[in-house]
């Protein structure tokens, strides 16, 4: 069966990401974020167990799966079918910011 995107109401996402389950989402993708910028292959593995623990209960609120995106300058949780709707978006950790 194949999957497709669920629509989500945005009263249901406004609750969601006022959730202590979301704040402890956002921690563990800043985190996993950090780790992976100074090379902490444990914490960020660590931090990835988290995560995708969080992306199955993502699936089972909300009807979608998501995925972790890092490109370098900024990290996301995005929905798999539709790239557009990203629900977390951050300013990713540089080991050059990091440094100075």
């Amino acid at each position: 069966m194949k999957k497709e995107n669920k629509k989500i109401s945005k009263a249901a996402m406004t609750r969601l990401m006022k959730s202590d389950f979301f704040c402890e989402v956002l921690g563990t993708v800043k985190a996993w974020d950090y780790y992976v910028a100074v090379g902490d292959k444990e914490l960020a593995g660590e931090m990835m167990s988290n995560w995708l623990m969080a992306r199955s209960a993502l699936e089972f609120i909300t009807g979608n799966i998501y995925k972790l995106s890092r490109n370098g300058e900024t990290y996301s949780v995005e929905n798999e079918f539709n790239k557009d709707e990203k629900i977390i978006i951050g300013i990713g950790h540089s080991v050059r910011e990091m440094a100075a």
